[in-house]
């Protein structure tokens, strides 16, 4: 699962390999130290109806297939894009 990662301009590429294994391939030093952070940080959600909304488990976004999925979705709140390096286009 390899996908392309922007801002409006190519910044590189992620892939989950495994539990607790993403590969960057991002040549920005800072933005690469970003991107380690941002997918080995534990993240959690409210989910359920307004009035008895409970909280998910948290999850780090390199734990497993799905939740990286789920990460690179949270990318879009940073401002950045993604699309599946084999096919061109999101998931």
């Amino acid at each position: 699962m390899k996908f392309e990662i922007y801002n409006g301009e190519h910044v590189g590429t992620a892939e989950w390999q495994g539990p607790g294994r993403v590969a960057l391939e991002v040549e920005d030093p800072a933005k690469r130290e970003w991107f380690e952070s941002f997918f080995s940080s534990e993240d959690s959600t409210l989910d359920g109806p307004v009035e008895c909304a409970s909280m998910t488990t948290a999850e780090r976004g390199d734990s497993s297939e799905e939740a990286f999925a789920r990460a690179l979705y949270r990318l879009g709140f940073y401002a950045y894009k993604f699309r599946d390096a084999a096919h061109g286009h999101a998931p």
